[in-house]
């Protein structure tokens, strides 16, 4: 309950009572704003716009000629509303008539490197719609034509949690079965928004950022050009933002009932996977359940095992968010 104290109002000037119809218009300014944003906050996930996505014949040939399945997945380009801002997304989802698990994909990158284009869209999101899943991305607020300003893992998860209650929208998708995926700094968009929530079944990282102060050590560019760019505030609150956006350090908080299959090449530059280690050996002493894959000699996009990066993504979120297998027993046990 919000209470309003009326008898002692505070006033820029010292013993001068403000006037009454000041104190009203006050309150009510008050109320109508806290209003305004509660309806804001209960139409997160809202879709404004849907509409098809159609691409190039070009593309098309070449996707194809990757994903024979492509042309069995309908698109869409999404508009919704993420903390009362007009956020853009993408879905992929069989064209088939029914009810599919949902995955929510989340991109690496910042600004416009990295962001979804008709390529990633119609292969990787394609791809594992092709599973059998509905496949949701957002592009981040601010990207795209979508309102606001990224903050590189800050308010900008929300935009990842609220593709939650705009599964809800979709018809084909089954909301109470949802796994979570992304790489890089997706990845690490993903482990906040593993903090935050439990509604993942299962989730899947690939190259994912899971010490903010490595990588800028690693990659001085990196706090240049990204994390004082984008961060609010980055020099007054250098510390707790970085830290905000490294798992290793809240590893304990990540939800564990959410099953988690990491993934990182061994010749990653840009992440280095020592990252990955580092948040993987916390997760054991946490007793989380976690699976490790290292591909010798891969890069940050494994290409040199992309067959069987997808293969262990498609074992793993078929196992816990289609089928529903429990949770394995992380306790020790055995001969």
């Amino acid at each position: 309950m919000i209470s309003f104290a009326y008898d002692r109002p505070q006033s820029i000037y010292p013993h001068k009572p403000q006037p009454k119809t000041y104190m009203k218009a006050s309150a009510s300014i008050l109320l109508l704003n806290l209003f305004l944003s509660i309806a804001a906050l209960g139409q997160n996930g809202k879709i404004l716009d849907r509409q098809v996505l159609n691409f190039p014949d070009s593309i098309v040939n070449r996707l194809v000629g990757v994903l024979p399945a492509f042309e069995t997945i309908r698109f869409s380009r999404l508009i919704y509303l993420s903390d009362g801002l007009k956020v853009t997304a993408y879905l992929a989802e069989p064209r088939a008539e029914g009810q599919y698990p949902c995955i929510i994909a989340n991109r690496g990158g910042n600004r416009d490197f990295g962001q979804w284009n008709p390529i990633s869209i119609g292969f990787f999101l394609g791809k594992m719609a092709s599973w059998g899943y509905v496949v949701v991305a957002s592009q981040y607020r601010g990207n795209d034509g979508g309102e606001g300003v990224e903050q590189f893992g800050g308010d900008d998860v929300n935009d990842v949690l609220n593709l939650l209650p705009l599964l809800e929208e979709i018809p084909a998708a089954d909301t109470s079965r949802i796994g979570l995926e992304g790489g890089s700094r997706g990845g690490m968009m993903a482990y906040q928004a593993l903090r935050e929530s439990c509604r993942f079944k299962a989730a899947a990282v690939l190259a994912g950022v899971t010490n903010s102060f490595t990588s800028i050590k690693d990659r001085p560019e990196m706090e240049k050009y990204v994390y004082s760019e984008l961060v609010p505030d980055y020099e007054n609150n250098k510390e707790e933002e970085l830290q905000r956006r490294s798992a290793v350090y809240w590893a304990d908080k990540i939800c564990k009932t959410t099953p988690l299959l990491i993934m990182h090449g061994s010749a990653d530059w840009r992440v280095s996977a020592l990252q990955s280690m580092e948040l993987v050996q916390k997760l054991y002493a946490y007793r989380h359940p976690v699976r490790f894959i290292l591909f010798e000699g891969a890069d940050h996009g494994v290409r040199e095992f992309r067959k069987d990066m997808f293969d262990a993504m498609k074992r793993h979120f078929d196992y816990y968010v289609r089928d529903g297998n429990p949770l394995p027993n992380m306790e020790p046990h055995g001969r």
